[in-house]
């Protein structure tokens, strides 16, 4: 009678780990991966939307979400998703606004799996490419210029050119992190008068110098578009702007709207809105 117990007991408790692996086995492993939004119901198995941008809570329609294979590159492009890029900082001791009219980005852009700890899993976006913000100007100093930095010499006016930077969903759940791929640098530039003159040399411009933008920036993404705005940068307390080791508190706020493309494919193919969705397996 013992035994036949002892073999009921191991047989439930074999069940038991049976279920347990199943159900792990069946456990989703979820995370915001980039989608191209094109005409078609989408192969996602999600909604459908009423433009090209597949912007969230729209009407249905004739866009779907199509799916980025992980581990394919696509090229990615970036415009200005509103009319203005404006940063902002207590410069000099002034309220001090930067204000760029247009932004163009590039890159490339690539769906993956982040194996993370207790071999817990994450679907993720990754990012790499650059900005340059053009026809930038600042206010309130109106004797003051701004000039892309080239490699510490003065350049274009009305540009900042931005290092490569890296964005990611990892640990984000549906924002993205923009940070510079490598040291915590995202700009140089410099702030001089009309005639390029530097601090020191008589020119007219009341806080002449060069100056960095450094730290992170979190993104929300709606559709194609991710937005920043002042108020929640300046909530996270990453972004920092200064001469030297930037430490003044900075905010931005702007969007960009991207387009991507297969790389793979040849000539490219044509680019789309590249989306943001929540994927599971």
């Amino acid at each position: 009678m013992n035994g036949r117990r002892a073999i009921v007991g191991l047989c439930m408790l074999c069940a038991l780990l049976a279920s347990a692996f199943a159900a792990q086995s069946a456990s989703a492993i979820t995370g915001t991966t980039a989608v191209t939004c094109k005409a078609g119901a989408g192969d996602t198995g999600g909604a459908t939307f009423d433009t090209a941008h597949c912007l969230p809570g729209e009407a249905a329609g004739g866009f779907g979400h199509y799916k980025i294979a992980e581990g394919t590159a696509t090229e990615l492009t970036g415009q200005a998703g509103s009319e203005t890029t404006k940063l902002k900082a207590l410069v000099g001791g002034v309220q001090t606004t930067f204000t760029s009219t247009e932004l163009t980005g590039t890159g490339t852009v690539e769906n993956k799996v982040e194996v993370g700890g207790a071999n817990a899993k994450e679907h993720y976006t990754h990012f790499t490419g650059t900005i340059i913000y053009q026809n930038v100007t600042i206010s309130p100093f109106t004797k003051c210029f701004v000039y892309t930095d080239e490699g510490g010499l003065v350049g274009a006016q009305g540009v900042v050119d931005t290092v490569k930077l890296t964005a990611t969903t990892t640990g984000q759940g549906d924002a993205l992190k923009f940070t510079p791929d490598t040291g915590t640098v995202f700009a140089r530039f410099w702030i001089l008068d009309k005639n390029k003159k530097t601090s020191g040399e008589g020119g007219e411009c009341a806080i002449s110098g060069t100056f960095s933008v450094s730290g992170s920036v979190i993104a929300t993404p709606e559709g194609a578009t991710a937005t920043t705005t002042h108020a929640k940068v300046t909530e996270q307390n990453t972004l920092k702007m200064g001469t030297g080791e930037p430490t003044i508190k900075a905010g931005i706020e702007g969007s960009v709207t991207f387009e991507g493309r297969d790389a793979e494919v040849c000539g490219g193919g044509a680019y789309n809105p590249l989306s943001f969705t929540t994927y599971s397996t």
